[in-house]
């Protein structure tokens, strides 16, 4: 499961907290178990033991949970592939932009509008598009980083003048706080 990974973009928060996945290898033939560490977000290796006796760790390795973005269109999450598929066509130049937490595609007048966690998994997704686009010499997009109060004002209102909710558009975070 773990060599057979292509995940593009990989979730990095859960309920507002940061979170790393690992996929163990469990066995109960063995009695003994070997030394396993992990390493924390220190750099500490930290001794990995099951409190269950009848089972012990053969291997411990990162794995990657796809994150999925909310269409604002088909009120639905969605993967990146199905983004890129859906939204990011060749035939049309695009301008993608961030907003807050979250990412527009603008093609000619038509936006659409996708939401994530929070600021940084959408600046995140942005540069994980432009790396895509890069790695597959596409050139059918111009990416906009969220830089300033006036931009972003003006997005605003041109958002609001095309039906979008302007109480939604001025939230930030679509993830609870944390406890």
């Amino acid at each position: 499961m773990s060599k057979n990974q292509n995940v593009l973009f990989e979730k990095k928060y859960e309920n507002a907290t940061e979170v790393g996945y690992e996929l163990g290898l469990l066995t109960n033939s063995q009695k003994i178990q070997k030394s396993l560490f992990i390493t924390d977000e220190l750099g500490r290796n930290v001794p990995v033991n099951l409190d269950n006796p009848d089972y012990v760790f053969l291997d411990i390795q990162t794995y990657k949970v796809e994150e999925k973005i909310f269409d604002w269109q088909k009120q639905k999450k969605i993967t990146f592939l199905e983004f890129i598929k859906t939204y990011c066509k060749q035939k049309e130049f695009k301008s993608i932009f961030t907003l807050n937490n979250k990412i527009c595609v603008q093609i000619d007048s038509n936006v659409n509008i996708f939401s994530l966690k929070n600021k940084e998994d959408s600046e995140r997704f942005l540069e994980v598009l432009e790396n895509y686009y890069r790695d597959n010499k596409r050139l059918d997009a111009m990416f906009v980083r969220d830089v300033s109060s006036a931009q972003r004002k003006w997005i605003y209102n041109t958002l609001e003048e095309k039906g979008f909710s302007k109480k939604r558009l001025y939230r930030l975070k679509t993830t609870f706080s944390k406890r």
